[in-house]
């Protein structure tokens, strides 16, 4: 999996379909031309002022698309990860268990017209 990280790449994915959970909303937009996943995370100062704080979400969400993400490599889509403040302190197995979730049907969501 590739990360995003360029401005216009996150506007675009933010154009696409999104799904909510108790963690995080994961927006998902496919692709037509390239193949593979593509990954970006947002945690804004909303969530913590704190850059310590807010590195070590995106640490916790980076590890765990790496282990719930492996079923999704087919797809050309990419996603953006955006965290909510809960993400910090909620348990590892949750946070991968929801995520799975997530980008599964944000996939899903993403591919229908």
């Amino acid at each position: 999996m590739e990360r995003l990280k360029k401005r216009r790449d996150f506007l675009k994915v933010q154009k696409g379909r999104r799904v909510h959970t108790g963690l995080f909303s994961v927006q998902a937009l496919s692709r037509e031309f390239d193949a593979g996943v593509r990954v970006g995370f947002t945690v804004s100062k909303r969530v913590s002022p704190s850059a310590v704080k807010r590195n070590r979400i995106k640490r916790r969400l980076r590890e765990a698309v790496r282990v719930a993400g492996h079923g999704l490599s087919a797809t050309a889509t990419d996603f953006v990860i955006v965290a909510k403040s809960e993400a910090l302190t909620a348990p590892y197995l949750r946070i991968t268990s929801e995520l799975a979730r997530a980008l599964r049907k944000a996939a899903a969501v993403a591919a229908a017209p």
